[in-house]
């Protein structure tokens, strides 16, 4: 079948062709600029804020401790405030909320009001140091492996950067047998000429079958080869800490 002079499914694989390359290309854009905007909250926010709030939170003399949340406060007042380089709005709306206790305390200096304030301010500062850290993570994630590679055996550096070709070798394969199932599916709705006789969903099915494990196995020596700069997750800090107090009951 033509569309204007041109084979249905060479137009099909062009289409899908332009989309699949789209796609990267615009998830790359976004991460781009996702980088781009968190490294500006980083270094306007986040870290600033984390070292101020670390310091108000270890304070333990309450005069001392309610002169520099109001410092802290008033710095992060009005519209030149850089509270909004904030990106999750969940914690921007915490922020307000914060905003909200400080007036009430500052309006009324009770004990109430003052015991609100304080519990506002230990709750953003947890927020603020979760944000600071998964920015951290995120920025320097291939901090560890770029240094592995300028220090490590060059032995070792080669294999490195032949595992990561097998790595993207098998997203390849992966994504081009889920296009092979695609146009079997298509094939058995509307015929296509250059489709083997012998080729049906079955063998389309193993072949994505064997592709998929083939990826999640090179995903499984990503993690184990790989060097992430990252920190140890809240869940298996957690974790860790039950096994030791079971066994050393």
């Amino acid at each position: 079948m033509k569309v204007i002079g041109i084979d249905l499914s060479v137009l099909i694989i062009a289409v899908i062709t332009a989309y699949i390359g789209y796609q990267f290309n615009h998830r790359s854009k976004k991460r781009d600029a996702f980088l781009k905007e968190l490294i500006n909250s980083y270094n306007e926010v986040y870290f600033p804020m984390f070292e101020r709030l670390s310091i108000i939170i270890e304070i333990e003399e309450k005069p001392r401790k309610l002169e520099l949340i109001d410092s802290f406060m008033q710095e992060h007042l009005g519209t030149a405030s850089k509270i909004r380089f904030i990106g999750s709005s969940f914690i921007l709306d915490y922020f307000y909320k914060l905003r909200e206790a400080y007036s009430k305390y500052k309006k009324e200096s009770n004990r109430g009001n003052e015991r609100k304030l304080l519990e506002k301010v230990q709750g953003f500062y947890i927020m603020i140091e979760d944000e600071y850290r998964n920015a951290h993570d995120i920025i320097y994630e291939d901090y560890k492996q770029f240094v592995s590679d300028t220090f490590n055996n060059p032995f070792f550096v080669v294999l490195s950067s032949i595992f990561r070709i097998l790595y993207h070798l098998s997203v390849f394969l992966f994504w081009i047998s889920a296009l092979i199932l695609y146009y079997t599916i298509s094939h058995l709705i509307i015929p296509i000429d250059w489709v083997p006789e012998w080729w049906n969903i079955g063998t389309a099915l193993l072949l994505l079958g064997l592709a998929t494990m083939l990826f999640g196995i090179m995903m499984m020596f990503k993690e184990m080869v790989m060097k992430k700069n990252r920190r140890e997750s809240k869940v298996v800090k957690n974790l860790k800490g039950r096994i030791k107090r079971i066994f050393c009951k």
